[in-house]
């Protein structure tokens, strides 16, 4: 029996920051104003486009663009570096924005935020949803920046909020619900859907699937035997008639990537960089206490061109390891342990490749337990007073300005660079 669209009103609303990352750097530099622009995490000859502005989108410039590609487009192409602070002040600013109209709210990714009105409707004194939608985004320009731009979509569950906010790109306004759905379906193609790729899209053709109307009439048998082949076909079958499926999750990994300044194969300076990077997935698993039984290494290396009749690049992308532990971790002396035992393993089977790029995750987490209080204390009691007084003094004057010695020897900075895409590290 096919389920009917729900018949509630729309009252989840997705508002998007439009090109972000690029769109910041404009504000913050009004020369760079009508100008294509690029951000890349690390500002290097083999820097690549991370994110780009709607100048530089219109004339092919994306994600992947290399900084020379992109200049022959467009020789008034400027690249910046990404930049944690001005994005940091940008994420704070809309949070707050967001917060004065709902205590419903989520910052999903640095540029994507939503508002729960489901209940709220005494705290709208009359209002329609689009009245303060329109005033939210008239907030961003006079809270946040004269030039940035919100799109503002509104929708029965998360998802569709999220559709209706891609709609009219930039500075958009869009409500679907029950009455325009089908509609919206019709003039939409499958991987035009969020979360829906090339991939997913030759799954639904083998179907029978070939239209976003005909993904949307598909049974639920359909979507779960043939298409999703698990429960995800249930889910989508529901969010596709507007009943809300997402649910949150808790912190379930915690890590950190960098591309580095100085590639470099010297086990001794890997050592170093290893232990930095340590040290701060260790300030990330304090700050939300906890600790962490898993552990995954990832080295990015340089490939190196491959001459003779096999002509091509020579070597492996990069290298990676994971390993689940008895015990769980929360210092950065314990998490170097596991980094070093892990990186151990990569140097056996590749000696001699370069590093360009790392890696490391810290998984399966759980609450820090208390410690049992002893007469005589512990060496690990010691280690766990000693990394406490340390972040201490970083909390309060700035990260990593208190530091094992070893860390302080390495001349790489991997200085931090905010994953696009999450807000955790603003938490």
């Amino acid at each position: 029996m096919e389920l009917r669209v729900n018949p509630e009103p729309a009252e989840i609303m997705h508002i998007d920051l439009n090109s972000a990352f690029a769109m910041t750097e404009q504000q913050a530099n009004p020369l760079l104003r009508g100008r294509p622009v690029g951000v890349t995490n690390r500002l290097n000859d083999y820097a690549i486009c991370i994110a780009a502005s709607y100048e530089a989108k219109k004339l092919g410039i994306g994600l992947g663009t290399r900084n020379g590609e992109a200049r022959q487009v467009a020789p008034d192409f400027v690249m910046c570096e990404s930049d944690a602070a001005k994005y940091q002040y940008v994420n704070k600013q809309m949070r707050e924005i967001f917060e004065s109209y709902s205590p419903v709210t989520q910052m999903k990714s640095v540029d994507e935020g939503i508002i729960d009105f489901r209940g709220m409707r005494g705290l709208l004194k009359g209002r329609s949803l689009e009245d303060i939608g329109r005033e939210i985004k008239q907030r961003v320009r006079e809270e946040v920046g004269d030039y940035m731009k919100v799109n503002v979509g509104i929708g029965q569950n998360r998802w569709l909020a999220k559709v209706a906010a891609g709609f009219m790109k930039p500075d958009g306004f869009y409500q679907i619900d029950g009455g325009n759905l089908e509609a919206v379906y019709g003039f939409m193609n499958l991987v035009e859907l969020p979360y829906i790729k090339r991939r997913m899209e030759r799954r639904l053709n083998e179907a029978g699937i070939f239209t976003t109307l005909d993904f949307y009439r598909a049974s639920e048998a359909v979507l779960c035997k043939q298409v999703f082949r698990s429960v995800n076909g249930h889910h989508w079958y529901l969010k596709l008639r507007g009943y809300e499926t997402e649910v949150e999750y808790g912190i379930r990994t915690v890590g950190r990537s960098y591309v580095l300044e100085h590639r470099t194969s010297d086990p001794e300076e890997m050592a170093t960089l290893l232990y930095k990077a340590c040290a701060k997935v260790a300030r990330r698993l304090h700050q939300n206490d906890l600790a962490a039984r898993g552990f995954m290494l990832w080295l990015g290396y340089v490939r190196e061109p491959a001459w003779g009749p096999r002509r091509g690049w020579n070597g492996p992308r990069g290298w990676h390891e994971r390993k689940m532990y008895q015990t769980s971790a929360h210092r950065a002396d314990q998490l170097y342990g596991r980094a070093l035992e892990l990186y151990g393993h990569a140097r056996e089977q590749w000696p001699d490749r370069v590093v360009s790029s790392l890696a490391m995750t810290a998984y399966e987490v759980e609450p820090v337990k208390s410690d049992q209080l002893y007469l005589w204390e512990s060496e690990d009691a010691r280690q766990d007073r000693l990394e406490d007084a340390m972040n201490t003094l970083n909390d309060r004057y700035g990260e990593l300005r208190v530091m094992p010695a070893a860390v302080m020897k390495s001349k790489n900075p991997m200085v931090d660079k905010i994953p696009f895409g999450t807000v955790r590290y603003f938490e």
